[in-house]
């Protein structure tokens, strides 16, 4: 296979750790253009992963004829414009979440991608975590209905302030992971949903999906560092599984499956990778270790009283080590770089990517709002296909 050549547009926090790292792992993927308007964070990704080009201006990576797949993780509210921009000059284009948060906007999207004939994937990469893998084969082994529990909770204090707008919307900015997830382990359509949040940022949503199917989420940002963030519990048909986060599952009554399963870490540059082997060996226990070490030195040094102090985040990285444990939430493997470079394999190769498409994306960002709107009437809301189709 010859050289996939990526324009990455974004190299804050997230798009450094994740996919500009797949991409300087990959035997497939080069990093040929890297952009960004910050110009001091710009120069120092650029001096560490060597992109042939760089510019401050996203229109570049679009207009650079030598790109092959546009890779897009920057503030949401311009993922809907870039998204279309690449897909008019000719680039599949894959696009962290949420891709909208209006359904007409992102049915528009999908529209472009069926005109242009190019691919689009929306970063619900948590379909391709290996620990998801082995559940869905719980899913395929029986039959719906299906009752479902998912909590997602996080402490919002961990936020630097140029991060603050992530808490301005939990529900379109983290919980657009899981509406999408379930989706695609029932096969189901959502058909309604009803929402309460007693306060902001603490939501218990229900959906019902068109076989009958229900799930429960809770997505708060008032959880602890200390506990393991995302807990997933299953009914299937006189069987369960349990998942937490990402890095063991267990299977209980007439399944297939071993009644236990642990699964590695997601390692990263420049950063104490032993969780990688201890998660796979130890699951759980692992897990709520390293969180706990986390927890004391964010809680030790400052930076949950105030996540601005600098010297804080100094304190904190020294309580880190040397190197320091990775970022928490990104210590499990979620599915980043298989999501990833699977998109750009298959739409390169012309075959159809299994990712989350636009309409996919469409569809997790109109349960969003749905939510929102519950909360905000005290009134369930129905759903409909025609909403992202």
């Amino acid at each position: 296979m010859n050289e996939i050549r990526i324009g990455a547009i974004g190299c804050g926090q997230f798009m450094s750790r994740q996919h500009i790292q797949t991409i300087d792992r990959s035997d497939h993927l080069r990093l040929c253009h890297l952009a960004d308007k910050n110009e001091e964070t710009l120069e120092s990704i650029a001096q560490r992963y060597h992109p042939d080009r760089t510019s401050t201006c996203w229109q570049d990576v679009i207009s650079d004829p030598t790109i092959d797949v546009v890779v897009v993780g920057i503030v949401p509210n311009l993922h809907p414009t870039i998204a279309k921009e690449a897909l008019r000059a000719g680039k599949p284009v894959y696009v962290e979440k949420p891709l909208t948060e209006s359904a007409e906007e992102g049915r528009a999207i999908s529209a472009l991608s069926r005109e242009t004939g190019l691919p689009i994937a929306v970063g619900f990469n948590r379909r391709f975590a290996p620990a998801v893998q082995f559940m869905e084969t719980a899913f395929r082994q029986t039959t719906g209905p299906f009752t479902i529990c998912y909590r997602i909770s996080d402490d919002a204090r961990i936020r630097p302030p140029s991060q603050k707008w992530k808490n301005q919307d939990r529900l379109l900015i983290e919980c657009v992971h899981i509406f999408d997830l379930l989706c695609y382990l029932t096969g189901n359509e959502p058909t309604r949903i009803h929402a309460i949040e007693p306060r902001p940022n603490d939501s218990l949503v229900s959906i019902e999906f068109a076989d009958g199917s229900c799930a429960t989420i809770h997505s708060s940002s008032w959880g602890s560092l200390a506990q393991p963030k995302e807990y997933f519990e299953v009914v299937l048909n006189r069987s369960a599984c349990e998942m937490i986060d990402y890095v063991e599952v267990r299977a209980y009554g007439d399944l297939d499956l071993p009644e236990r399963a642990y699964f590695a870490g997601r390692p990263y540059n420049g950063c104490d990778n032993s969780h990688v082997k201890a998660f796979e060996q130890n699951g759980e226990t692992a897990m709520i270790d390293l969180r706990r070490r986390y927890y004391r030195a964010m809680k030790d040094s400052g930076a949950l009283d105030d996540s601005g102090n600098e010297e804080a985040w100094l304190r904190a990285g020294r309580a880190l080590g040397d190197p320091p444990l990775p970022q928490i939430n990104y210590s499990p493997d979620k599915g980043w770089g298989a999501a990833f470079e699977e998109f750009c394999v298959r739409a390169v190769s012309g075959s159809k990517p299994r990712n989350a498409d636009a309409a996919d994306g469409t569809r997790a960002s109109a349960c969003a709002a749905a939510a929102r709107q519950s909360i905000r009437t005290a009134q369930p809301v129905e759903l409909s296909p025609d909403m992202w189709r």
